[in-house]
């Protein structure tokens, strides 16, 4: 009945927008005419053939958000999967131990350490200018696009104006400030951005973090055409988490709140908390050179990672076993890209090549301070990997009205892997993926489109080195291939007028060599492999609009069903609780619910003012891979008032108000207390209520 009253909601609101007359005056909503970048060339998200979404600063700044997981999840078909570190899965395509989507700082692709975590939570969202998230398994992005692509775009200098100052202070909830500063402008052919941000909070778990961003551009515009430029920026991010192991059903609800808790009702000994401190550099170099037939884009880069993570989680229970990880990372990346117009009789065309070379060197140190004898021989590595990429697409426009996108991408990835035992790996595939897309604009503001595409999922050094040193016979590095996707796609994009448009999106996806943790029949962990196949099929919709000047709405809403199609795991039988091996054909892929929607409304009742409210509905899943536990659904509400005065703006802002409590389930193997027992599930607590209050000011 709940499911039912959820996706009853947005129709009731498409059905009043259809036979409203709009009157939109400020804040039109247009995003289907946003220039997109996520894609082969610039052009309109209307007239993309792919599944992509915007989230502008102005949203961001509405949101009151304090990272990006927090507006991402509000995008159908993103899921929040954060654990101990915020994480997002698009269409549910992550797997365990590892990154999901590709992340690209302004185009730059993010990629840090072995594990290849999506490390969101470092990025200022006061420094970000737009979020454009593709879903679509695209081309233009190479091994990794396959689980999507999220661009995170830094804002930047105006060369039009000589001057400009932005500033926000805010304080909410867990003592929690947040405060940022702009100068930026334009001097003759200058241009140029200078922006700091701080971050600070105890945490709903008292969990500290404290995260200082300092970003720097510079422009210089040869014409008006051509434009060189170049960029810096240094983060510092300190942290604390409470999960060395996720909280227990009993340490739930007894220390929900704690970043300290005891081991056990019987056991008053406390798992302690673990510390991440984090630095991030970067630098690049930027050219463009856009022309009415001819474009040219490029870009140097090098970024630096350095963090020092403490497991103190066995402090008291197991001191020996403490330990301390040094990581280091370099690395090294170039773009070219070019795009070629031609105009001929009814037919327009652009021709799109691109190359990218990317090279990384990451190390780390461990030391055990309290066990200074212990083996250190797989814990001390080093890892290189270079990736070469060669993209060809043609875009093809005839009589204004039908589409066609073809395109087709190689990829060359090497990777080698050496630690003191000595394990070594030596690694090299080569991935074709290509792209077709043909379209229809059946009006100047609508497009309906259907698509087919191959993409790959490289593993991650990790997933190498653990096969290397745990899998035997049963999983050799050899044997690891890239997770392979063929998409199949449908859309209908419609901009009705300002005050309604409409992005449906449906699509099918066949997984081939899906990774997921195997175990032997003995019950030993092998690291993780190609488990089998699985198909994933699913709605996603958008719409938003203003159905008259003092009242607009917003609705989003995913439906998803992921199976496996064939695989094989070993889990735990119930009740008996021994370990058995079971056959995955035909069952639900754990963690991802069938149902996500958000619904949102905005009045305006007073010039200036202006009032939201956001229904986050997340429907249930299945905890373990036989789908024996399930994880209720959850419907949270978000609330902000906002007030601007000439260039003051002033805002209050409810998160989860009514203090909802919501957790990151796991157990896929569904291992139960005992034998007769209760499921053995870990959670990890995800953020309750919080509110806050703030205020900007910008000339």
């Amino acid at each position: 009945m709940k499911i039912t009253r959820i996706i009853h909601a947005p129709l009731i609101v498409l059905l009043l927008s259809a036979v409203a007359v709009a009157q939109v005056t400020q804040e039109q909503i247009a995003e289907l005419e946003e220039i997109v970048v996520t894609a082969t060339h610039k052009t309109r998200m209307l007239d993309t053939p792919a599944s992509i979404s915007i989230i502008t600063a102005r949203e961001l700044e509405q949101m009151g958000v304090k990272n990006i997981v927090e507006a991402l999840r509000k995008i159908p078909g993103v899921y929040d999967t954060s654990s101990k570190d915020a994480a997002i899965s698009i269409r549910g395509t992550r797997s365990s131990m590892a990154g999901g989507p590709v992340i690209l700082i302004d185009g730059v692709a993010q990629k840090i350490g072995d594990y290849r975590y999506d490390e969101l939570s470092f990025i200022p969202v006061s420094q970000i200018e737009r979020i454009e998230v593709l879903r679509s398994a695209g081309i233009a992005y190479g091994p990794g696009a396959a689980r999507g692509v999220i661009n995170v775009i830094t804002k930047k200098g105006v060369k039009d104006k000589g001057f400009g100052f932005d500033g926000t202070a805010s304080y909410g909830s867990w003592e929690t400030t947040d405060d940022y500063v702009s100068l930026y402008g334009g001097v003759k052919k200058w241009d140029y951005l200078l922006s700091g941000a701080y971050y600070n909070t105890d945490g709903y778990e008292q969990e500290d973090e404290k995260r200082a961003s300092i970003l720097t551009k510079l422009g210089y515009n040869l014409s008006k055409k051509t434009r060189m430029g170049v960029r810096g920026n240094i983060i510092d991010r300190d942290s604390k988490s409470a999960y060395g192991f996720a909280k227990k059903k009993w340490q739930l609800d007894h220390f929900r709140r704690d970043i300290h808790f005891p081991k056990s009702a019987t056991d008053p000994t406390l798992w302690w908390h673990t510390e991440k401190d984090q630095d991030v550099s970067s630098v690049a170099l930027e050219f463009s050179h856009n022309m009415d037939a001819l474009s040219l884009n490029s870009c140097v880069s090098w970024s630096g990672y350095e963090e020092t993570y403490r497991d103190l989680h066995y402090l008291y229970i197991k001191p020996k076993n403490i330990y301390v990880d040094d990581k280091e990372q370099d690395a090294y990346n170039f773009t070219l890209s070019s795009n070629y117009n031609i105009n001929w009789q009814d037919m327009d065309y652009v021709l799109s090549l691109g190359i990218n070379y990317e090279d990384i060197d990451f190390h780390q140190d461990r030391i055990y301070p309290n066990n200074p004898a212990k083996d250190l021989s797989k814990y001390v590595f080093d890892i290189d990997e270079t990736q070469y990429g060669l993209l060809w697409d043609n875009d093809f426009l005839l009589k204004e009205k039908w589409g066609l996108k073809v395109g087709v991408r190689v990829d060359k990835a090497k990777l080698k892997f050496k630690d003191r035992v000595p394990t070594k790996v030596d690694q090299e595939r080569t991935m074709w993926s290509f792209a077709v897309a043909p379209s229809y604009h059946f009006s100047p503001s609508g497009n309906i489109y259907v698509s087919a595409g191959r993409n790959y999922w490289f593993p991650t050094p990790r997933y190498f080195a653990w096969a290397a040193e745990r899998g035997g016979d049963l999983n050799k590095p050899e044997d690891l291939e890239p997770e392979e996707s063929l998409t199949y796609e449908a859309g209908y994009k419609h901009m009705i007028n300002k005050a309604l448009q409409i992005n449906l999106i449906t699509f099918l996806t066949i997984y081939k060599d899906k990774f997921a943790s195997f175990y032997d029949i003995t019950g030993t962990w092998r690291g993780i492999k190609n488990l089998g196949d699985a198909e994933y099929k699913g709605i996603e919709f958008e719409g938003n609009g203003r159905l008259c000047q003092w009242f607009g709405y917003r609705v989003s809403g995913t439906y998803l069903d992921a199976q496996w199609t064939k695989g094989e795991a070993r889990v735990y039988d119930h009740p008996s609780n021994t370990r058995v091996m079971r056959d995955l054909d035909g069952k639900e892929v754990d963690r991802i619910p069938k149902y996500t929607c958000v619904v949102g409304m905005d009045l305006y009742p007073l010039k200036g003012l202006k009032l939201s409210a956001d229904v986050n509905y997340y429907g249930s899943y299945y905890v373990d891979y036989l789908n024996r536990i399930e994880y209720g659904a959850r419907t949270t509400v978000d609330a902000n008032l906002t007030y601007g005065l000439k260039n003051w703006k002033f805002w209050l802002l409810g998160k989860n108000i009514f203090d909802r409590e919501v957790e990151a389930v796991i157990n896929p193997t569904g291992r139960l207390t005992g034998p007769n027992g209760e499921p053995d599930n870990a959670y990890y607590v995800q953020d309750g209520r919080y509110f806050e209050a703030g205020v900007s000011y910008h000339f």
